[in-house]
């Protein structure tokens, strides 16, 4: 007869550790001494032709590239991400349930003990989410010095779109609006994949803990990457 494995916590407490590294990327403003007399018309002068000095972007045109984000920027908008908006919280709520119907539940588990097992499965889902989103939106592009904001495409054709959108998966900008491979998003994936083995539990039929347990996440995770980049492309503005 299968008995359950004791159920494990959602371990999030080496992602909340980490919240502390936001303070060591701010920016920093410098507020140079003017010179007296004619030096501070002069140097006034060039700060204005500077400021009017149009700013290239990626295609070579003068507009579209956004301000960089500092690296306590990055992290702090990813935890904003992960824990204030209710994104997370619904997608979690709904994967858990699609896991769920596929599970073998034994003869005695009852509808209590089934609505249980949904809650604790959220919690896990939820974990694994929310620790890609802290690490893959967060500490590493600020460590890789790349954008985890979404860049929409520039084409208004619904194929070149969708391409685009799938393609972000692979590629994004870095700091300086130039294209690179987007190591952020590959050891995000791999982090949480990897961390997962933690709080997750194997079901009859279903191992979910062990190296191909966790390739299967890791793939999983540009599945459910593409849909994202596909809603933020076409639905959010």
């Amino acid at each position: 007869m299968y008995k359950p494995r004791p159920r494990l916590l959602p371990a999030l407490l080496a992602p909340a550790l980490l919240l502390s590294a936001a303070a060591l990327a701010r920016a920093q403003e410098f507020a140079p001494k003017a010179d007296e007399g004619a030096g501070a018309v002069a140097k006034a002068t060039q700060q204005q032709g500077a400021q009017q000095q149009p700013t290239p972007d990626p295609q070579g045109q003068t507009q579209g590239q956004p301000a960089p984000l500092t690296g306590g920027q990055k992290v702090r908008r990813a935890f904003r991400g992960a824990f204030l908006s209710p994104v997370p919280y619904a997608t979690a709520a709904f994967n858990a349930g699609i896991t769920q119907l596929g599970e073998d539940y034994p003869p005695h588990k009852e509808t209590d003990d089934k609505l249980a097992d949904w809650g604790s499965r959220t919690a896990r889902v939820f974990a694994t989410g929310t620790t890609y989103r802290i690490f893959g939106n967060g500490f590493y592009p600020a460590l890789f010095k790349q954008d985890p904001r979404y860049e929409r495409s520039k084409s208004k054709k619904f194929g070149r779109r969708l391409g685009h959108a799938v393609s972000r998966l692979f590629v994004t900008r870095d700091d300086d609006w130039n294209l690179e491979p987007n190591y952020s998003r590959f050891a995000g994936a791999a982090t949480s994949s990897a961390l997962a083995n933690v709080w997750e539990r194997s079901t009859p039929g279903h191992d979910r803990i062990g190296a191909a347990a966790t390739l299967r996440r890791f793939g999983n995770s540009f599945i459910s990457g593409a849909i994202g980049n596909i809603v933020r492309e076409f639905v959010r503005r």
